[in-house]
């Protein structure tokens, strides 16, 4: 039995050797087994995208070639198609639709969830989340629209924004058109798309638009720009998880470098954490993940909408990192997918 220990511990050493990327030695204990293998086999065979010199003009003109594995191009399925409409100042972006099957869910009008996809506010695309599009509308019946929203460094920081809010009202005001309900609408995000649907709910709320939950997974909520090193983000997760897989400091001060001013849009769309006024905002779904920096800065968040009077479901998805809810493999991942199709199932009932 020793020898046999001993000589797998040898093998996953000099597996561990040959790894791009491997995992920091103080998260072996902290991550969970089933994500460990995940990661050595699907993520850290590759350099990361700060790892590279980075041409944004090539990535747009080729985004098949960067897309992370779990992407994926719905646009020819039954029942999805491809919108165009204006923004704020005219600019034409893309929402994808994804409609329930009538002949389970009958008819409609359906309830609507607004999606807004992760990437530090420079990545991604309409295929980044759409598993997940596919997967709530097929098991919750409800129509969900994801958002190609605008993305620095060639637009500047704030253009995105613009284009969810356009997208959130066009949804409220276009329900014929969809085939939905104006008055059982929900929003949610991951990451930076998290961090949108964060500031949209204070819009919302402002613009009389009621909103029935804000599934809000793994949030940003403040500004990075003054930070120089992690202990000066305030969270103790930002030191905790400075060298976690997927998301440590490194890559966020790459992001951060990418979207560059961020002085120039309203306090409110750059830290919602910070944002002046939290009553009256919408039920609000917040998941986090233990090995991530930004853990913590999204459950003070959520303190913060208790503070106010919300209603808000708290999930820690502890042993994974910042990415963890597209990797479908994972048990932690399949309990996020369960728990947030329950949550809109009961948000729209």
């Amino acid at each position: 039995m020793a020898t046999t220990t001993a000589t797998a511990t040898a093998s996953s050493s000099s597996a561990q050797s040959q790894l791009v990327n491997p995992i920091h030695p103080d998260f072996h204990g902290y991550l969970d087994p089933d994500f460990i293998e995940y990661y050595n086999t699907r993520l850290a065979t590759r350099p990361a995208t700060h790892q590279a010199p980075v041409d944004f003009a090539h990535i747009r003109a080729h985004p098949e070639e960067f897309r992370p594995h779990w992407c994926r191009d719905y646009s020819d399925r039954p029942r999805v198609k491809t919108v165009e409409i204006a923004s704020g100042d005219g600019f034409i972006f893309q929402l994808r639709v994804y409609s329930p099957d009538p002949e389970v869910f009958g008819p409609g009008p359906y309830a609507v969830h607004v999606n807004y996809h992760g990437g530090g506010f420079c990545f991604g695309d309409l295929t980044e989340d759409a598993e997940y599009c596919m997967t709530v509308c097929e098991r919750v019946g409800i129509v969900v629209v994801d958002v190609d929203y605008r993305l620095c460094p060639e637009h500047k920081f704030g253009k995105g924004t613009e284009d969810g809010w356009a997208a959130l009202n066009w949804v409220h005001t276009h329900s014929t058109q969809i085939n939905t309900r104006s008055d059982s609408i929900s929003i949610g995000g991951v990451s930076a798309g998290g961090f949108m649907a964060c500031i949209y709910q204070h819009m919302a709320r402002d613009a009389g638009l009621d909103l029935r939950l804000a599934v809000l997974c793994v949030p940003t909520v403040q500004d990075r720009t003054p930070f120089r090193r992690p202990e000066d983000a305030g969270f103790p997760s930002y030191v905790e998880n400075a060298l976690a897989p997927c998301l440590n400091w490194t890559r966020l001060t790459f992001l951060k470098d990418v979207v560059g001013d961020r002085s120039r849009v309203p306090s409110l769309w750059n830290e919602p954490l910070h944002a002046p006024d939290f009553t009256g905002i919408c039920d609000s779904f917040i998941a986090t993940a233990g090995a991530d920096p930004v853990r913590d800065e999204g459950e003070a968040y959520g303190m913060r909408l208790v503070g106010g009077g919300c209603k808000v479901t708290f999930r820690r998805y502890t042993g994974v990192p910042h990415i963890f809810q597209h990797m479908a493999e994972l048990a932690k991942t399949k309990l996020y997918v369960d728990d947030t199709c329950a949550a809109l199932k009961n948000a729209h009932a």
